[in-house]
């Protein structure tokens, strides 16, 4: 079951959005993964720039229960450059080797705070095999991307995190021959990005906004919120990604998936990591962020946006959403039974709704959409 709203575009905004499984279930949690002993990783390979653009595939083993043997799936690959000053982590996805590409604009996608690009690994997986080329940035302050410590130059707050993220995409180059296209979830980075697409239109083509916080309504998660509790009485707790990842979602996260999202939280570099994040809740305050964002795509021209949303969300309601669409006249669809993170509730919905949305010219009859004003949750259709 689908629900789907569509009010009239203007020439300058778009948005859209979602889809809905049906009939599902919360399974119990997974036990907590042990944070003495984080997930092997391989370390990143750096890059020269000149090669970023043009990536080959990236193939990992996975047993497959049906046929009992190993087979080869598509992933991506992890790699490091520097740009802005900041040494930076993140992955890379193309479509498989003879995959003719979908669009000629590539992909980034921007994880929400205190997550990592490997929250996008699933979604990713899904856009490759539709054609995409894919980027995903561990945001600076996160996972294997630097640390800088809290009162440096890189302030933690959203001109820091915009301006590092046009860096990044300057120095790979991937939007060198064509303007990208991009993915946002989550908190407070990704309202940053949101403003950085607003900001410098010619860098960006489309924007789709996967649960992220739009409005009156909205607030931080209290593994977020933690931190700007009165009388600094938040000032040094802990990351409890665990809480953030999983408690917002529908379907339960698998422990091995838990355990890649705490891994930067552990070890040497833990307390750099959530020095980080405490220093990026403090200084992002986010109902000033949805002010600005909602001002910046109702006042100027850019990239058409679309909205994919997950209806259950634990942390997010649906009618800020609503009112944000209405606000920027722009569409969306929502999915049933998906919670806050779409990208690991139902990448292959999610995947499908994107991928629309990035291949359609914008018309009404190529977005899917019958109808000129809000559409409610209730109303539904049935669609390939």
């Amino acid at each position: 079951h689908v629900c789907r709203g569509y009010s009239t575009m203007s020439a300058s905004i778009v948005s859209a959005a979602s889809a809905c499984p049906r009939g599902v279930t919360r399974r119990a949690a997974p036990a907590r993964p042990t944070r003495h002993a984080p997930p092997t990783v391989r370390g990143p390979r750096v890059v020269a720039r000149a090669s970023i653009p043009d990536p080959t595939p990236t193939y990992v083993e996975v047993f497959d229960g049906q046929s009992g043997q190993m087979e080869k799936v598509l992933s991506q690959g992890v790699e490091a450059v520097t740009a802005g000053g900041l040494d930076w982590s993140f992955r890379v996805g193309v479509p498989a080797d003879g995959a003719a590409a979908a669009v000629p604009n590539k992909v980034i996608f921007v994880h929400g705070a205190g997550l990592v690009a490997f929250t996008y690994s699933k979604l990713m997986k899904e856009m490759q095999e539709a054609g995409f080329q894919c980027y995903a940035p561990d945001m600076p302050g996160h996972g294997g991307t630097s640390k800088p410590a809290p009162g440096s130059d890189f302030r933690y707050d959203a001109a820091s995190y915009s301006a590092a993220l046009e860096a990044f995409i300057t120095e790979t180059g991937i939007a060198a021959a064509a303007p990208v296209d991009l993915v946002v979830s989550g908190f407070l980075t990704s309202q940053a990005a949101l403003l950085l697409a607003a900001a410098r239109p010619a860098l960006f083509r489309r924007v789709v906004v996967l649960n992220a916080p739009l409005g009156n309504g909205h607030k931080l998660p209290d593994a977020l919120g933690v931190y700007n509790r009165p009388f600094g009485m938040g000032k040094g707790a802990k990351a409890d990604v665990y809480k953030l990842a999983y408690f917002g979602n529908e379907f339960a996260l698998a422990a091995d998936r838990i355990a890649e999202y705490e891994a930067p939280y552990g070890g040497a570099g833990g307390e750099a990591a959530r020095a980080a994040l405490e220093a990026t809740c403090i200084a992002c305050d986010l109902k000033s962020l949805m002010e600005q964002v909602a001002t910046a795509f109702r006042a100027r021209p850019g990239p058409k946006v679309r909205v994919v949303w997950g209806s259950s969300d634990k942390y997010l309601g649906d009618a800020p959403m609503y009112k944000w669409t209405d606000d920027v006249r722009a569409s969306f669809d929502c999915m049933r039974k998906v919670g806050h993170m779409p990208q690991e509730d139902f990448p292959q919905e999610t995947a499908k709704f994107i991928k629309a949305f990035l291949e359609s010219e914008l018309k009404v009859s190529a977005l899917g959409s019958v109808r000129l004003s809000k559409v409610g949750k209730d109303d539904d259709y049935d669609r390939d």
